[in-house]
C-alpha cells in the first residue's frame, strides 16, 4: 500500500462538513462529543466504517466533537463548492 492516513480532527458546536465520498474505505472513531453523519447521532465510542466510493454526510458537531479518521489509500480530490 502506497497511501494511507490518520487525521484527528477537532470540530466546533455547528460546524458542517458537507456530503462528499473518498476513493478508499474510511473508518471513524468518535474520541469525544457528539455528531450527526447521515442523519445518525454518534456519541464519544461510536466507530463506524464508510465503503469506497459511497457518498456521506453531511457530518454535523452537534457539541464540540473530537474524531479520528482512518484511510487505507490516498484521500481523492476536493471539490470546489
Amino acid at each position: 500500500m502506497e497511501q494511507g492516513s490518520i487525521h484527528r480532527l477537532r470540530m466546533k458546536e455547528g460546524t458542517v462538513i458537507p456530503p462528499h465520498a473518498h476513493p478508499v474505505d474510511e473508518f471513524v472513531y468518535v474520541l469525544s462529543g457528539t455528531i450527526k453523519t447521515g442523519g445518525q447521532v454518534c456519541e464519544k465510542g461510536t466507530f463506524w466504517k464508510t465503503p469506497a466510493e459511497v457518498r456521506q454526510g453531511p457530518h454535523e458537531a452537534i457539541t464540540d466533537v473530537e474524531i479520528i479518521t482512518i484511510r487505507l489509500g490516498p484521500m481523492g480530490e476536493f471539490e470546489q463548492a
